[in-house]
């Protein structure tokens, strides 16, 4: 086991750390392992191209839409355009949130113009290589947004050791049945000290769920070191499970800017769902 919990709800992954840890090529083999916990990642060096990649995170870090999340632990954090997490189970917030959705998703589309997003990128080899195929998550019949960006500034912003699970943030029935919950994130650019990811592989005790319900983060203190610690270069793609833990530390010398989804499984007869 890469982790042990005396919480009998506590899923951890099988596998001891090493390098058959990780995948590099987002295949119908790599994905199915993904979601079964064999591996702890997907990481694929230079997905998207870092000439295109600096342009856009240059974009993000002065754009207007650039607000920041909403609760405690990570409110340092920038994100261009408002994710589902911030709907915060608000009637008004998640109407604006749906509204905006498919204007987010295209203006967001329009700043890697003529090229590829590479978010629309996942989303195809998503739907090539899942059995079931993939596609846009709706909830109660309304299309969500997908390919948030986020800006993590220099010495200030950080993500604690929190997970993500859309069962956290709604009640949609369109979510019944859900099973694993990846995120998909490419990085647009990346300081050369902080910024790392670091992935722990085990989900949280129903105490951390509380903690991370209520300030989106747990102590860092209050945590074994985690099982791999990953410094992406610009233009990486990484996927891997939501719901276990997982943060960033802080980014030292320059924005760390990138692009997340998520992505819903119910195992492999249903279509994965994506947004962010």
């Amino acid at each position: 086991m890469t982790s042990t919990s005396s919480d009998a709800g506590v899923r951890v992954a099988c596998d001891a750390p090493g390098d058959g840890d990780f995948a590099h090529e987002l295949t119908p083999d790599s994905l199915l392992r993904l979601t079964r916990r064999e591996i702890a990642a997907i990481h694929v060096p230079g997905f998207c191209d870092r000439r295109i990649a600096a342009e856009v995170a240059r974009k993000a870090v002065r754009h207007k839409a650039l607000g920041n999340y909403h609760k405690k632990y990570t409110s340092t954090v920038g994100r261009v355009h408002m994710p589902h997490i911030d709907t915060a189970w608000n009637p008004e917030l998640t109407d604006r949130y749906h509204d905006a959705a498919l204007p987010s998703t295209h203006e967001v589309r329009a700043l890697f113009a003529p090229y590829l997003s590479p978010v629309d990128h996942v989303r195809l080899l998503l739907q090539e290589c899942w059995p079931a195929g993939a596609n846009l998550l709706r909830l109660r019949g309304r299309p969500c947004f997908v390919g948030a960006l986020r800006v993590f500034r220099p010495a200030a912003s950080v993500f604690p050791p929190h997970n993500d699970h859309i069962e956290q943030e709604t009640d949609a029935p369109e979510i019944a049945g859900v099973t694993e919950q990846l995120v998909a994130n490419v990085y647009l650019q990346v300081p050369e000290e902080g910024g790392d990811l670091q992935l722990w592989r085990r989900d949280p005790t129903s105490a951390e769920t509380r903690t991370i319900l209520e300030v989106e983060g747990l102590d860092p203190a209050t945590v074994e070191p985690p099982v791999h610690v990953i410094h992406p270069q610009a233009g990486d793609l990484v996927l891997f499970s939501s719901r276990m833990l997982h943060g960033v530390t802080p980014a030292r010398d320059g924005h760390r800017v990138g692009m997340a989804a998520f992505i819903a499984c119910k195992g492999p007869d249903e279509p994965l769902q994506y947004w962010s």
